[in-house]
C-alpha cells in the first residue's frame, strides 16, 4: 500500500467553505450586482438563502463574502444577537478602539467602521448609530439564521431594536452601504418576517437545492484528480458516486473524501471493487448523518413522519392534512401541530408544491426503510383512518 502523500485524510468540517466548489453561478452573479449596485449609491439591503440541511448554504456564504472582500467592502460573521446587542455587534466587529484626544474630548477611531483618520464620539449608544458610522461599504454575514425564530429569537425591546435595525438596513437608510446577507433552514423566511422583513426582491432571496448535473460532477472530478491522484479515466467513477448523491452538496463532499482518501492511499488506481468499497462507506456515513438529524425526536415520533411518506415517490410531497391525520390520531391536536412544527423547524420537511416533503430524496428513502415497516399506499382524501390503522398495528409489533 503506497504512503498517503496529500491531506485529504484531514478532518474536513461539515459545514463552511467547501474544498471545490462549483455552480450557484447565477446566485452569485446576482449578488455581485447587488454589492456594486449597493456601493454606487450608498445603499444596502438583505440578501436571503434558504435551503435544508446539507444543501450548501455555509458555503456559498463564504464565496460571497470572498467576492465581497475583492470589491473592497468590510466583511463581518455576526451572530443573531448583534442585531439588538451593541456589545455583541461591537466584538463581531471587532473594534480595536483607540482613544485621541482632540481639544480635550475623548473621541475613537473604529476600524473597519470610521475611514481612516476620521474619529467617531464615544461611545455610539445603538446598533443603529453603530452600523451609521463611517462610509465604507460594510457586509455582514449572518449564519444559521433560522435560530432568530427559535433559540435566539428576541422578545420584547430586543425584537424592537432588532426589527428597527433590519428595517434600515433592508430598505437602505443607513447613509452608507450596508448588505446583510443571512443563511437558514426552511423558516428562516418566516423568522423575517415576524420581525417586519416580508419581502425581498426577487434577486435577493434563494431557495437553495441541489447542485445541477454539470456542477456535481466538476466537484467530484475534483476531488478524485486532486486529492486522489486518480490514474485512467474517471467517469465511471464520477457516475457510480452521483447516482449516490443526487447533487446534495453535503453528500457529494461526503462521498467524494472516501472515495479520494481511497484513491490517495492506493497510488490513484480504480478498481471496481475499490469503487464499491467506496461505495458502501459513503451509504454508511449517509445512514450515521441522517440518524443525527433525527436524534432529537423519539422514534415514535419519527415513526410517524415516515410512515406519511411511505407511499409518496421519493422527493414528492403529502399532503399537510395526510401528514396531520397521523400525528393527531396518536399524539392529540395540539402536540401533533407543536411536532409537525418540529419537524419544519429542523428540516425534515419543507413546503413543496401542494404538500410538504422531506427535503433530501434520499433521505424521504431511509426514512421509509428504516422506520416504515409497512408501505402503505398513499390515500389522497379519505382514506386516513385505514392508514391510522395500519401505523396502529405497525406501532404494536
Amino acid at each position: 500500500m503506497a504512503k498517503s502523500r496529500h491531506t485529504s485524510s484531514k478532518f474536513i468540517p461539515d459545514r463552511g467553505p467547501a474544498r471545490y466548489f462549483h455552480g450557484r453561478k447565477k446566485i452569485l452573479r446576482n449578488f455581485n450586482e447587488l454589492l456594486q449596485y449597493a456601493s454606487e449609491k450608498t445603499w444596502g439591503t438583505i440578501f436571503l438563502i434558504q435551503g435544508a440541511p446539507g444543501a450548501g448554504k455555509s458555503a456559498l456564504l463564504h464565496e460571497c463574502e470572498k467576492l465581497a472582500e475583492r470589491s473592497g467592502w468590510t466583511t463581518s460573521r455576526i451572530h443573531a444577537p448583534a442585531l439588538w446587542d451593541l456589545d455583541e455587534l461591537r466584538q463581531s466587529l471587532d473594534l480595536r478602539r483607540k482613544l485621541n484626544v482632540e481639544g480635550g474630548a475623548a473621541k475613537i477611531a473604529i476600524p473597519g467602521i470610521a475611514e481612516a483618520g476620521v474619529s467617531a464620539e464615544l461611545p455610539p449608544q445603538t446598533v443603529k448609530g453603530l452600523l451609521q458610522k463611517g462610509k465604507a461599504p460594510l457586509l455582514l454575514i449572518l449564519d444559521e439564521a433560522q435560530v432568530l425564530g427559535t433559540t435566539n429569537k428576541p422578545s420584547g425591546e430586543q425584537a424592537k431594536i432588532a426589527s428597527n435595525v433590519l428595517d434600515v438596513v433592508h430598505n437602505g437608510t443607513l447613509g452608507r452601504p450596508v448588505v446583510l446577507i443571512a443563511g437558514g433552514l426552511g423558516t428562516t423566511l418566516k423568522s423575517f418576517e415576524e420581525l417586519g422583513i416580508s419581502r425581498f426582491a426577487e434577486d435577493c432571496f434563494v431557495e437553495l437545492g441541489a447542485l445541477s448535473r454539470k456542477s456535481e460532477r466538476a466537484v467530484i472530478q475534483d476531488w478524485l484528480n486532486k486529492e486522489g491522484r486518480a490514474k485512467g479515466d474517471p467517469t465511471a467513477w464520477i457516475e457510480a458516486i452521483a447516482k449516490e448523491t443526487q447533487g446534495w452538496p453535503r453528500h457529494v463532499q461526503s462521498y467524494s473524501k472516501r472515495a479520494a482518501d481511497y484513491l490517495e492511499a492506493r497510488d490513484g488506481t480504480m478498481t471496481v471493487n475499490g469503487l464499491r468499497a467506496v461505495l458502501k462507506a459513503g451509504q454508511k456515513g449517509r445512514a450515521v448523518y441522517y440518524k443525527q438529524r433525527v436524534d432529537r425526536f423519539r422514534g415514535d415520533q419519527i415513526r410517524c413522519l415516515a410512515m406519511s411518506m411511505a407511499g409518496v415517490p421519493q422527493g414528492k410531497p403529502a399532503e399537510f392534512k395526510e401528514i396531520m391525520s397521523l400525528l393527531v390520531n396518536e399524539y392529540g391536536e395540539s402536540k401533533a401541530k407543536e411536532l409537525f412544527d418540529r419537524f419544519i423547524e429542523k428540516g425534515l420537511l419543507e413546503e413543496s408544491g401542494i404538500g410538504y416533503a422531506v427535503p433530501i430524496p434520499s433521505m424521504h428513502t431511509w426514512l421509509t426503510e428504516e422506520y416504515a415497516s409497512e408501505k402503505i399506499e398513499f390515500q389522497p382524501d379519505s382514506q386516513s383512518d385505514r392508514i391510522s390503522n395500519k401505523l396502529n398495528r405497525g406501532m404494536e409489533r
